[in-house]
Protein backbone atom coordinates (compact mmCIF):
# COMPACT_ATOMS: atom_id res chain seq x y z
CA UNK A 1 0.00 0.00 0.00
CA UNK A 2 2.71 2.45 0.74
CA UNK A 3 4.29 1.65 -2.80
CA UNK A 4 1.09 2.67 -4.65
CA UNK A 5 0.30 5.16 -2.26
CA UNK A 6 4.06 7.01 -3.50
CA UNK A 7 3.15 6.39 -6.70
CA UNK A 8 -0.08 7.97 -6.87
CA UNK A 9 1.45 10.87 -5.33
CA UNK A 10 3.97 10.83 -7.25
CA UNK A 11 1.87 11.42 -10.48
CA UNK A 12 -0.80 13.71 -9.11
CA UNK A 13 1.43 17.15 -10.03
CA UNK A 14 1.92 15.66 -13.73
CA UNK A 15 -2.15 15.45 -13.82
CA UNK A 16 -2.38 18.94 -12.15
CA UNK A 17 -0.25 20.55 -14.92
CA UNK A 18 -2.06 18.85 -17.77
CA UNK A 19 -5.38 19.70 -16.35
CA UNK A 20 -4.52 23.80 -16.57
CA UNK A 21 -6.07 24.83 -19.74
CA UNK A 22 -4.60 26.58 -22.78
CA UNK A 23 -1.30 27.10 -20.86
CA UNK A 24 -0.49 23.55 -20.07
CA UNK A 25 2.75 21.98 -21.84
CA UNK A 26 2.16 20.07 -24.28
CA UNK A 27 -1.10 21.66 -25.60
CA UNK A 28 -0.10 22.90 -28.68
CA UNK A 29 -0.35 26.79 -27.62
CA UNK A 30 3.06 27.01 -27.74
CA UNK A 31 3.22 27.38 -31.09
CA UNK A 32 0.43 29.69 -30.99
CA UNK A 33 2.57 32.48 -29.10
CA UNK A 34 5.73 32.17 -28.00
CA UNK A 35 9.50 31.74 -29.28
CA UNK A 36 8.63 27.98 -30.09
CA UNK A 37 6.11 29.39 -32.17
CA UNK A 38 8.49 31.82 -33.80
CA UNK A 39 11.19 29.09 -33.96
CA UNK A 40 8.89 27.92 -36.60
CA UNK A 41 9.83 30.50 -38.67
CA UNK A 42 14.20 31.58 -39.70
CA UNK A 43 16.61 31.81 -37.58
CA UNK A 44 16.21 34.90 -35.36
CA UNK A 45 12.91 35.19 -36.40
CA UNK A 46 10.51 37.02 -34.02
CA UNK A 47 7.18 36.85 -35.38
CA UNK A 48 4.74 34.38 -34.25
CA UNK A 49 1.16 33.32 -34.97
CA UNK A 50 -0.04 35.68 -32.42
CA UNK A 51 1.48 38.33 -33.80
CA UNK A 52 -1.03 38.55 -36.76
CA UNK A 53 -3.95 35.98 -35.27
CA UNK A 54 -5.76 36.38 -31.95
CA UNK A 55 -6.87 33.04 -30.59
CA UNK A 56 -10.53 35.01 -28.79
CA UNK A 57 -12.09 36.08 -31.78
CA UNK A 58 -11.60 40.10 -30.99
CA UNK A 59 -9.22 40.88 -34.64
CA UNK A 60 -7.76 44.71 -32.26
CA UNK A 61 -4.11 45.45 -33.63
CA UNK A 62 -3.68 42.30 -36.04
CA UNK A 63 -4.13 41.81 -39.83
CA UNK A 64 -5.03 38.09 -40.38
CA UNK A 65 -8.08 36.28 -39.31
CA UNK A 66 -8.35 35.01 -35.87
CA UNK A 67 -7.50 31.50 -34.92
CA UNK A 68 -10.88 30.85 -33.30
CA UNK A 69 -13.13 28.90 -35.22
CA UNK A 70 -10.03 28.55 -37.75
CA UNK A 71 -9.14 24.96 -37.69
CA UNK A 72 -12.22 23.50 -39.59
CA UNK A 73 -12.42 25.95 -42.66
CA UNK A 74 -13.22 24.47 -46.01
CA UNK A 75 -9.83 26.63 -47.22
CA UNK A 76 -8.11 29.05 -46.38
CA UNK A 77 -6.22 32.44 -47.61
CA UNK A 78 -9.00 33.22 -49.64
CA UNK A 79 -9.08 29.69 -51.43
CA UNK A 80 -5.63 29.98 -52.12
CA UNK A 81 -4.59 27.12 -49.24
CA UNK A 82 -6.63 24.12 -49.36
CA UNK A 83 -5.91 22.53 -46.28
CA UNK A 84 -5.00 23.78 -42.59
CA UNK A 85 -1.49 22.48 -43.24
CA UNK A 86 -0.85 24.90 -46.66
CA UNK A 87 -2.45 27.65 -44.33
CA UNK A 88 -0.05 27.12 -42.07
CA UNK A 89 3.20 26.48 -44.03
CA UNK A 90 1.31 29.58 -45.97
CA UNK A 91 2.62 32.19 -42.98
CA UNK A 92 5.51 29.96 -41.89
CA UNK A 93 7.42 30.12 -45.39
CA UNK A 94 5.93 33.61 -46.34
CA UNK A 95 5.59 35.65 -43.63
CA UNK A 96 7.95 33.80 -41.36
CA UNK A 97 10.71 32.65 -43.59
CA UNK A 98 11.06 29.04 -42.40
CA UNK A 99 10.34 25.37 -43.85
CA UNK A 100 6.94 24.07 -44.84
CA UNK A 101 5.69 21.50 -42.23
CA UNK A 102 4.97 18.34 -42.91
CA UNK A 103 1.42 16.90 -41.58
CA UNK A 104 3.56 14.45 -39.62
CA UNK A 105 5.55 17.30 -37.70
CA UNK A 106 5.27 17.35 -34.18
CA UNK A 107 4.97 21.08 -34.05
CA UNK A 108 2.44 21.06 -36.69
CA UNK A 109 0.33 18.02 -35.05
CA UNK A 110 0.50 20.03 -31.44
CA UNK A 111 -0.33 23.17 -33.45
CA UNK A 112 -3.15 21.78 -35.06
CA UNK A 113 -4.24 19.99 -32.17
CA UNK A 114 -4.36 23.41 -30.25
CA UNK A 115 -6.38 25.48 -33.22
CA UNK A 116 -9.11 22.13 -33.28
CA UNK A 117 -9.62 22.93 -29.23
CA UNK A 118 -10.23 27.06 -29.75
CA UNK A 119 -12.02 25.91 -32.95
CA UNK A 120 -16.02 24.98 -33.51
CA UNK A 121 -16.55 22.24 -35.79
CA UNK A 122 -19.88 23.67 -37.29
CA UNK A 123 -18.10 27.01 -38.95
CA UNK A 124 -16.64 25.47 -41.90
CA UNK A 125 -16.98 28.49 -44.13
CA UNK A 126 -14.12 30.39 -45.84
CA UNK A 127 -12.55 33.86 -44.77
CA UNK A 128 -12.74 35.45 -47.91
CA UNK A 129 -9.19 37.55 -48.86
CA UNK A 130 -10.01 41.42 -49.59
CA UNK A 131 -6.71 44.07 -49.98
CA UNK A 132 -8.02 46.98 -51.10
CA UNK A 133 -5.93 47.90 -54.21
CA UNK A 134 -5.88 51.09 -55.48
CA UNK A 135 -4.66 52.15 -58.74
CA UNK A 136 -0.91 53.38 -57.35
CA UNK A 137 0.90 55.42 -54.80
CA UNK A 138 -1.32 58.61 -55.93
CA UNK A 139 -4.74 57.14 -55.41
CA UNK A 140 -3.50 56.11 -51.84
CA UNK A 141 -2.20 59.58 -50.85
CA UNK A 142 -5.46 61.04 -52.15
CA UNK A 143 -7.49 58.55 -50.05
CA UNK A 144 -5.77 58.31 -46.94
CA UNK A 145 -4.80 62.23 -46.27
CA UNK A 146 -6.39 64.54 -44.02
CA UNK A 147 -6.30 62.56 -40.93
CA UNK A 148 -6.33 63.10 -37.01
CA UNK A 149 -2.47 63.04 -35.86
CA UNK A 150 -3.48 63.31 -31.91
CA UNK A 151 -6.05 60.23 -32.61
CA UNK A 152 -3.58 58.30 -34.61
CA UNK A 153 -0.78 57.94 -31.54
CA UNK A 154 -2.57 55.44 -29.47
CA UNK A 155 -3.63 53.46 -32.59
CA UNK A 156 -0.20 53.62 -33.95
CA UNK A 157 1.04 51.83 -30.33
CA UNK A 158 -1.90 49.62 -30.55
CA UNK A 159 -1.19 48.43 -34.47
CA UNK A 160 2.10 49.56 -35.66
CA UNK A 161 4.45 49.69 -32.25
CA UNK A 162 4.11 46.05 -32.20
CA UNK A 163 6.62 45.75 -34.66
CA UNK A 164 7.88 48.36 -35.68
CA UNK A 165 8.92 50.25 -32.20
CA UNK A 166 12.12 48.04 -31.78
CA UNK A 167 13.06 46.83 -35.27
CA UNK A 168 11.81 43.30 -34.68
CA UNK A 169 12.67 40.59 -36.94
CA UNK A 170 10.09 39.44 -39.40
CA UNK A 171 11.32 36.08 -41.27
CA UNK A 172 14.86 37.64 -42.42
CA UNK A 173 14.01 40.86 -43.17
CA UNK A 174 13.73 43.84 -40.37
CA UNK A 175 11.03 45.91 -39.89
CA UNK A 176 11.13 49.64 -39.99
CA UNK A 177 11.24 51.65 -37.26
CA UNK A 178 9.36 54.57 -36.63
CA UNK A 179 12.24 56.99 -37.86
CA UNK A 180 12.12 55.42 -41.16
CA UNK A 181 8.42 55.48 -41.59
CA UNK A 182 8.24 59.43 -40.70
CA UNK A 183 9.99 59.85 -44.15
CA UNK A 184 7.70 57.79 -46.18
CA UNK A 185 5.24 59.82 -48.32
CA UNK A 186 1.56 59.89 -47.34
CA UNK A 187 0.55 57.31 -50.33
CA UNK A 188 2.97 55.01 -50.04
CA UNK A 189 2.35 54.37 -46.21
CA UNK A 190 -0.99 53.55 -46.90
CA UNK A 191 -0.26 51.64 -49.91
CA UNK A 192 2.36 49.35 -47.87
CA UNK A 193 -0.42 49.71 -45.39
CA UNK A 194 -3.24 47.72 -48.12
CA UNK A 195 -1.08 45.61 -49.81
CA UNK A 196 2.12 44.79 -48.49
CA UNK A 197 3.15 41.26 -49.39
CA UNK A 198 1.34 38.60 -51.91
CA UNK A 199 -1.64 41.47 -53.49
CA UNK A 200 -0.72 43.73 -56.33
CA UNK A 201 0.34 47.03 -55.20
CA UNK A 202 -1.75 48.82 -57.86
CA UNK A 203 -4.01 48.09 -60.65
CA UNK A 204 -1.96 50.60 -62.27
CA UNK A 205 1.15 49.21 -61.38
CA UNK A 206 3.45 47.12 -63.59
CA UNK A 207 4.95 45.16 -60.99
CA UNK A 208 4.58 44.49 -57.09
CA UNK A 209 5.96 47.33 -55.73
CA UNK A 210 5.31 46.27 -51.88
CA UNK A 211 6.90 43.05 -51.27
CA UNK A 212 8.20 41.90 -48.27
CA UNK A 213 7.18 40.13 -44.65
CA UNK A 214 4.39 42.45 -43.65
CA UNK A 215 1.05 41.41 -43.73
CA UNK A 216 -1.25 44.03 -45.64
CA UNK A 217 -4.13 45.18 -43.40
CA UNK A 218 -7.42 44.80 -45.19
CA UNK A 219 -10.33 47.47 -44.50
CA UNK A 220 -11.97 45.25 -41.94
CA UNK A 221 -8.89 44.66 -40.09
CA UNK A 222 -7.79 48.94 -40.02
CA UNK A 223 -10.51 51.13 -40.75
CA UNK A 224 -9.92 54.17 -43.34
CA UNK A 225 -10.06 56.76 -40.44
CA UNK A 226 -8.07 54.66 -38.28
CA UNK A 227 -4.92 54.30 -41.09
CA UNK A 228 -5.63 58.25 -41.63
CA UNK A 229 -5.25 58.99 -38.42
CA UNK A 230 -2.20 56.45 -37.99
CA UNK A 231 -0.28 58.27 -41.07
CA UNK A 232 -1.50 61.71 -39.77
CA UNK A 233 0.22 61.10 -36.90
CA UNK A 234 3.40 59.48 -38.54
CA UNK A 235 3.57 62.77 -40.82
CA UNK A 236 2.99 65.34 -38.18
Amino acid sequence: MTRITALLSLSLPALALNACGDDAPGDGSAYYAGAQSAALGAPGNQADCALCHDNDGNRQGRSGNSMKDIAFRAAFKGGDAPTLLDGVNACVTGWMGGTALTATDDSYVQLRSYLESISDPAVTSMNPLAPEVLADEAAYEAAYAGGDAAAGAAKYDQVCGTCHAGGKQLGTSTASNKSDLVLETIGRLAQQVRTAGPPPSGTADASDTTPGPMPFFEPSDLSEQDLKDIIAHLKQ
